[in-house]
């Protein structure tokens, strides 16, 4: 399983168009289909590597704010919300909590003791941390909703692996990552049961389309999460790698598929979930698509993924990971999707009586979007962290295929220089002498009578 971790079923067809009837389809949700309240590990689990620390690169200034923050937006919307009240789920590999990524234990999937504040792999704590990392005096990082309630729910590492590994591989569902698709779907049951308003999975599974697995309890447990609880759900794209092979952009020639299902290769969950849940690509500094952000029909918006600073285990600023050959940058479309959960909490404290698909809506909505409106690698488009939170975007039940767009209004036109301060007294002498010749006339004509 790739660490980068419908509204209503009827609504999935409406914001992803209607495939053609060859074409791979949205799948089906099966409300029925949620799984119990359990947490604990879905097979038993033994740690077979050491855990990593996130590191810091020569050089690096932490005493500004970190870019996602100008470009998104993220510094101006704290003038309008800063997440107080939302509780955020963040279902990762845990969270090693400390004053300023102050997560509250919310169970643990991997081991069975476990209760989601231990973090092996450092990715749930820097994806916490982009959520509502508390600020400091010593440098300029703040996540995008730092005043939010964070819950650490851990339900995978890459440090631990089934004792068990003669799985059938001929089975698709006896793959471990078909055990980790259904170990989601009791997390996220568990998140909705703790009153997430926003629920946060940066994680990916991907399989090929002609060996689909049966994640009928994900499925149920993301409507239960979103349609009976009102949780909003953000999930990450998924990073291009190992099952994750790239899905091809549509064909121009195939007008009767716009979104590309035709060509669809990989089914990546629970991104392929939108728009009951909101699928975040990613984005890079200069705004274009990050090299590595899985394309797909189900893309929803985009975010910051590239060179992200984030906080450490110890709550000090970090920029990098372990890699083969040294430190890499962060980077990944799990953090794009902590970005726009971040955002989701600002929304869910400054707009409380909006349903989860009207939060959706303002996101998708507000978006800078792309040529097109839409496309299968940034959906609608970067997100506006201030448009969202200011802009007057109707309400509505969900996003649709024609998002509305505040029109920027053209600015008031500026009068030019006067070049004659004496034209209104020029008016008025004109006046004046067109009265009294109308009066001279009056007079001649009485005179003659």
């Amino acid at each position: 399983m790739h660490r980068i971790f419908l509204i209503t079923v009827a609504l999935s067809l409406v914001f992803l168009s209607a495939p053609p009837a060859a074409a791979v389809s949205p799948p089906t949700i099966d409300a029925g289909a949620v799984p119990p309240d359990v947490t604990g590990p879905d097979q038993p689990l033994e740690q077979k590597r050491v855990c990593k620390a996130p590191l810091t690169l020569p050089g690096t200034n932490f005493h500004d704010a970190p870019w996602p923050n100008t470009y998104l937006g993220i510094t101006q919307a704290q003038k309008f919300a800063t997440g107080a009240g939302v509780t955020v789920a963040v279902i990762d590999t845990g969270v090693d909590a400390t004053p300023r990524v102050p997560a509250e234990a919310g169970g643990d999937f991997v081991v069975a003791d476990g209760n989601g504040l231990s973090d092996c792999d450092s990715h749930g704590t820097l994806t916490a941390s982009l959520i509502a990392g508390r600020p400091s005096l010593t440098d300029g990082f703040v996540g995008v909703a730092p005043d939010a309630r964070l819950i650490s729910v851990r339900q995978t590492s890459e440090a631990f692996e089934p004792k068990d590994t003669q799985n059938n591989q001929s089975d698709p569902n006896a793959t471990p990552a078909a055990g980790s698709i259904r170990s989601l779907a009791r997390a996220v049951v568990h998140a909705a049961n703790l009153g997430a308003g926003v629920i946060n999975i940066s994680e990916a599974a991907c399989f090929k389309v002609k060996k689909p697995v049966d994640e009928s309890t994900l499925g149920g447990a993301l409507n239960y999460a979103v349609n009976v609880k009102g949780a909003v759900v953000v999930v990450a794209a998924g990073n291009v790698g190992g099952d994750c092979a790239q899905n091809p952009p549509p064909d121009p020639a195939i007008a009767s598929d716009p979104h590309g299902w035709l060509g669809v290769q990989t089914i990546v969950t629970p991104a392929w979930y939108s728009p009951l849940v909101l699928t975040v690509g990613g984005v890079g500094q200069n705004g274009a698509p990050s090299e590595f952000s899985m394309h797909g029909p189900w893309v929803s918006v985009a975010a910051a993924a590239d060179n992200i600073i984030a906080l450490g285990p110890l709550g000090e600023p970090v920029d990098a990971l372990p890699g083969k050959e040294g430190p890499v940058p962060i980077a990944g479309t799990s953090f794009a999707a902590a970005y726009v959960s971040g955002l989701a909490a600002l929304l869910r404290q400054r707009f409380p009586d909006l349903a989860p698909a009207q939060i959706m809506n303002r996101i998708v909505a507000t978006s800078r979007h792309p040529g097109g409106g839409v496309d299968d690698s940034v959906g609608a488009g970067t997100i506006d962290a201030v448009a969202a939170l200011t802009w007057d975007v109707p309400a509505g039940s969900a996003p649709g295929n024609a998002f509305p767009v505040d029109r920027i209004h053209p600015p008031v036109p500026v009068p030019g220089p006067d070049h004659g301060p004496i034209n209104a007294v020029a008016l008025a002498i004109i006046g004046l002498i067109v009265a009294l010749g109308l009066a001279a006339l009056v007079r001649r004509a009485l005179k003659r009578h």
